[in-house]
């Protein structure tokens, strides 16, 4: 799944200039390997086809366990019920 929000304000370093900020989230898919070959598609989009220099952007990966989200999932819906 992928969110993209454009046309938000972002500061960057101090400044303005085009930059982004992604974070991508795993149920026990992500390894040193994959974040790899995930970072170089990620940044030749960012690079290529939005104008976004290697500097200006912040990629972080973060692989949960399938049991954590089901878990979290259960809370939600518990707080929703009451």
């Amino acid at each position: 799944m992928v969110v993209l929000k454009g046309s938000v304000p972002i500061s960057f370093g101090g400044t303005e200039q085009p930059a982004a900020y992604g974070e991508l989230v795993s149920i026990g898919g992500l390894s040193p390997d994959v974040n790899k070959k995930l970072s170089a598609a990620i940044a030749n989009i960012l690079e290529t086809k939005l104008s976004v220099p290697k500097s200006r952007y912040f990629l972080k990966f973060y692989d949960t366990k399938a049991n954590q989200t089901q878990e979290f999932a259960r809370c939600l819906h518990a707080l929703h019920q009451n």
